[in-house]
């Protein structure tokens, strides 16, 4: 009798993408030094890397809600943060099927295109309601997000291959 596995890596995904959200609020909380997401955006890298390597759960409805969520605490105007996931989400599947895979720097390239194009959207959403930002913050945060993926990448790809190779024994 073969006994069915489970494969837990989509619901962790979705859980660590949710904590990524919840977490800097969290710290605030605690701590009024600690600002780490001026430096970089982990939601943004995350949605990217779970988007390019199919993971099943993460999908336009999920992000949808997911960027509500995070326009509720960040305060943001609603939608900001949703319309910002699926434009990461639909630049990712799509240069998924053109099969950006086979080269690290082909895919890490693109990961920047894709986040530079979401804080052009970004930007351009703030100007048209009337919010006032920070170009130097959307630029280091920009470089953070961009230089920070390659190490991102070698974390979440070594640990969800050893959880998919725990999974298969």
């Amino acid at each position: 009798m073969t006994k069915n596995k489970k494969n837990y890596n989509n619901i962790i995904a979705i859980g660590l993408f949710f904590f990524s959200i919840v977490l800097p609020s969290i710290v605030s909380e605690f701590s009024a030094e600690l600002h780490l997401s001026e430096y970089f955006n982990l939601q943004y890298l995350l949605v990217y890397f779970f988007s390019f390597n199919r993971f099943k759960y993460f999908s336009i409805s999920t992000l949808f809600i997911l960027g509500l969520v995070n326009d509720s605490i960040v305060g943001t105007p609603f939608g900001i943060s949703s319309a910002a996931y699926m434009l990461i989400y639909k630049i990712a599947v799509y240069q998924e099927t053109i099969k950006l895979r086979t080269i690290f720097i082909a895919e890490w390239t693109a990961f920047g295109i894709s986040i530079f194009i979401t804080y052009l959207f970004i930007l351009f959403a703030f100007y048209l309601i009337g919010r006032s930002f920070d170009y130097k913050l959307f630029i280091f945060n920009f470089l953070g997000s961009f230089f920070i993926y390659p190490i991102a990448w070698m974390i979440l790809k070594s640990f969800f291959l050893k959880l998919e190779r725990a999974g298969n024994e």
